[in-house]
C-alpha cells in the first residue's frame, strides 16, 4: 500500500574480559530490500543511550516495526510527529494505555476473552503523550498452548536465577502476543497487523549475519577511541557489501 517498511532494533557488542566496554548498535532496516537506511553507535552507559525509537528519523508514509524495548509513549510520539506509523509489540510495564474516557484500559480482562488459540482481537485504545494522547489500537493473538509453555518457563526461570518475583499477570500476558499500531482499522485488520509484525524477525537475522560473517561480535579489547573507530569500520565494509550485492543483482553474472 505504498508504505515504506522499516524494522528498527539495536544489538551490544562486548570487549572481551570483565573491564571491557559495551557498545550498543542501533539500526533501521528497510523492508524488502533489506538495506540499512541509519544507524548509530552508542555506548551502553550513560543517560540516553538506551534504546529508543526518538533517536530515529522517520518520514510520511513510513511504517515503523520494533520490539518491546522501544515500547514507550515518548518514542512513539516522536515518530508519530514525523507522519510515521508504527507496530509496536506492548510492554505493559511502559506503555500506559486509556480508553476514549482517559481511563486506564483493562487489557487483561480483554485479553481473556481471546480462549482459543491463533484466535485474535482488537481494542481502540489512546496514548498518553505530550503534545496530546495518540490515538491507536491493541491488537493481540492468543499463543499456541506449547509457545505459552515456553514463554511461561522462560519467566520462571528468570525469577529463579535472582529476577524480581513474578506477579501472576505476567503469566497470562504471556499466553498473547501483543501489539499497539497507529494504522487504521479500514486500512490493516487485526490479523494484518499481527502479520506484518512477523516480519520484525528479520532484523535479528541481520544482527547474526553481521557479528557471524563480519565479524562485528570480536571486538577487540583496546581504548575506547579505538574501538569506536574499529567497529565504524567494520559496519563500513558491511555496508559497502551490501550496496556491491544489491547492485550486482542488476549485472549479468
Amino acid at each position: 500500500s505504498g508504505r515504506n517498511v522499516r524494522l528498527l532494533d539495536g544489538t551490544l557488542v562486548q570487549e572481551p574480559g570483565r573491564t571491557g566496554s559495551s557498545w550498543r548498535i542501533h539500526y533501521s532496516l528497510q523492508i524488502p530490500s533489506v538495506r540499512c537506511d541509519h544507524f548509530e553507535l552508542t555506548s551502553t552507559k550513560g543517560q540516553g543511550n538506551g534504546e529508543t525509537l526518538c533517536r530515529f528519523p522517520a518520514a510520511p508514509g513510513d511504517l515503523v516495526l520494533a520490539d518491546r524495548g522501544f515500547c514507550k509513549p515518548a518514542g512513539i510520539a516522536a515518530l508519530h510527529r514525523q507522519g510515521a506509523d508504527v507496530i509496536v509489540r506492548v510492554n505493559t510495564g511502559t506503555l500506559p494505555l486509556w480508553t476514549s474516557e482517559h481511563e486506564p484500559f483493562p487489557l487483561l480482562e480483554r485479553l481473556r476473552r481471546i480462549e482459543q488459540p491463533g484466535d485474535t482481537g482488537e481494542w481502540q485504545v489512546s496514548v498518553p503523550a505530550d503534545q496530546g494522547p495518540i490515538s491507536g489500537r491493541v491488537c493481540a493473538v492468543r499463543k499456541s498452548e506449547e509457545a505459552i509453555r515456553k514463554a511461561q518457563r522462560r519467566i520462571l526461570r528468570k525469577a529463579q536465577q535472582g529476577g524480581p518475583k513474578t506477579k501472576p499477570e505476567t503469566l497470562e500476558y504471556a499466553c498473547y502476543v501483543m501489539v499497539f499500531t497507529t494504522l487504521q482499522a479500514v486500512d490493516f485488520s487485526a490479523a494484518q497487523v499481527l502479520e506484518w509484525y512477523r516480519l520484525r524477525w528479520q532484523v535479528e537475522l541481520v544482527f547474526k549475519r553481521l557479528k557471524q560473517l563480519a565479524g562485528l561480535g570480536r571486538l577487540p579489547k583496546h581504548q575506547d577511541e579505538s574501538s569506536r573507530a574499529w567497529l565504524y569500520g567494520k559496519l563500513l565494509i558491511a555496508l559497502l557489501t551490501q550496496k556491491l550485492i544489491y547492485t550486482g543483482r542488476a549485472i549479468s553474472p
